[in-house]
C-alpha cells in the first residue's frame, strides 16, 4: 500500500480506513510510495521538520494496519537538483535515512532503502550504494530493497544480491517492460537462486504494470513464482 495516502487523512477518515484494511483479511506488510510527490529529501527546499511529522504520522498507522516494512525510493524526491552540491545531497540523504530509520524503530518498522534506475533518479541507482548509505547510518531498521527489474535496467548482476546479504530486507519484482513476473525474459531462476544464496527468506512484493485481466495476471504471476521457488 502507498504510505504517502495515509499521513494526511483525519483520525476518523483514518480509522474508517484501518476498519476496512482489516476486514479486508490480508496484512499490509510491506508499503511503498513513502512521501508525497511535493516532499524534497535533497536541494535547498528541504524541510526535515515536514518530514519527520509525516513519518511519524504515517508509520504509526502503517504499524496499525499490519506494516512490517517500508520502502524508500521516492526517486523524484531525492533526485538531486541541477546546480546543487552532490556532496550535499549525499549528506541530507544519510541524515533523512537515518530519521526514517530512528522513526521506524519507534512504531517496530524497518526501512528498505530502494536503488531506482537512472531514469528515475540520478542517485542510489543501484543495491551497492544502497548498502553504503545503510552501512553509514549503521541502524538494525535500516536494510537494503532488491527490485529485480530496476537491476536489469541498470545492468546490475545477481552477485549484487550476495554482496548486500546481510542488509536484505525486502524484493521487488516485475519482468521485462515491468510487465508481471513471467511474462517477459528475465533470468527468475537465477535471481531466486542467487536470493536463496544470500539466505533471504522473506516476503516479496509485485511491482508492475497489469493487464486488462488483472485477476488473471495476478494469479498467474503468483503461481510463475512459486514455480520458481519449488525448482531452484
Amino acid at each position: 500500500m502507498p504510505l504517502a495516502t495515509i499521513s494526511t487523512k483525519t483520525e476518523p477518515e483514518w480509522e474508517s480506513e484501518l476498519k476496512r484494511i482489516r476486514a479486508n483479511g490480508i496484512k499490509p506488510e510491506a508499503w511503498n510510495v513513502m512521501l508525497p510527490a511535493e516532499f524534497r529529501v535533497t536541494g535547498a527546499e528541504v524541510d526535515f521538520a515536514k518530514l519527520e511529522k509525516h513519518l511519524d504520522t504515517a508509520y504509526r498507522r502503517a504499524a496499525q494496519a499490519g506494516g512490517r516494512v517500508v520502502v524508500f525510493g521516492c526517486g523524484r524526491c531525492r533526485t538531486v537538483p541541477e546546480g546543487f552540491s552532490r556532496s550535499e545531497a549525499e549528506k541530507q540523504l544519510r541524515e533523512f535515512i537515518f530519521l526514517a530509520g530512528r522513526t521506524a524503530e519507534k512504531y517496530s518498522l524497518r526501512l528498505a532503502i530502494e536503488p531506482l534506475n537512472s531514469r528515475e533518479t540520478n542517485i542510489i541507482n543501484t543495491i551497492g550504494e544502497a548498502v553504503a548509505y545503510a552501512a553509514a547510518v549503521n541502524l538494525p531498521s535500516v536494510g537494503v530493497l532488491a527490485d529485480f527489474y530496476h537491476m536489469n535496467e541498470e545492468h546490475e548482476p545477481l552477485s549484487a544480491l550476495l554482496d548486500a546479504r546481510h542488509y536484505l530486507i525486502h524484493v521487488h519484482v516485475a519482468d521485462s517492460n515491468r510487465r508481471r513476473p513471467g511474462s517477459g525474459n528475465y533470468d527468475y531462476q537465477g535471481f531466486c537462486k542467487s536470493l536463496m544464496e544470500a539466505g533471504y527468506d522473506n516476503r516479496m512484493s509485485i511491482e508492475c504494470v497489469w493487464g486488462e485481466d488483472e485477476d488473471y495476471e495476478q494469479r498467474a504471476a503468483l503461481e510463475f513464482l512459486r514455480k520458481c521457488a519449488e525448482e531452484r
